[in-house]
């Protein structure tokens, strides 16, 4: 089976939108950060968006390149490694994202926002996941 290209793009713009907002929280400092709860709520927001398309996408694709059914979200990225496509580095930071996804839907209540803030610092695994995943759909 092939991958779908359409399918792929519409993926990827979602987590390119939320990735551009979470550049601009990045930006602030601890304090301007953990003091305004809009900015907190965006930013969570913003991360369950980039990392549930993510999700997605890997599901698409082990569906496509290795035909196996992942277990849950964190495995879907670590069974994707199996097809030699992507590095496998990236892929375990993409994983790491989805298990912060899983955090955010489901233990919301719990989540330390001074972690959340530091997430801002490796939202640029996304990016390279997305680097891969354009040489792919270029095939």
């Amino acid at each position: 089976m092939k991958v779908d290209r359409d399918r792929v793009l519409a993926y990827i713009t979602e987590i390119r939108a939320s990735i551009d907002t979470l550049r601009n929280y990045a930006k602030l400092d601890r304090q301007a950060f953990l003091s305004s709860p809009i900015t907190i709520r965006d930013t969570r927001y913003c991360f369950i968006i980039a990392c549930q398309a993510a999700i997605d996408l890997c599901y698409h694709l082990n569906a496509r390149l290795t035909k196996k059914a992942p277990t849950d979200y964190s495995n879907c990225f670590e069974l994707l490694g199996e097809s030699a496509h992507f590095n496998k580095e990236i892929l375990k930071k993409m994983a790491l994202m989805a298990r912060l996804r899983n955090l955010l839907v489901h233990h919301y209540i719990k989540v330390d926002n001074e972690r959340v803030y530091e997430k801002l610092k490796e939202i640029d695994c996304f990016e390279d996941f997305i680097k891969e995943l354009e040489t792919i759909i270029e095939n």
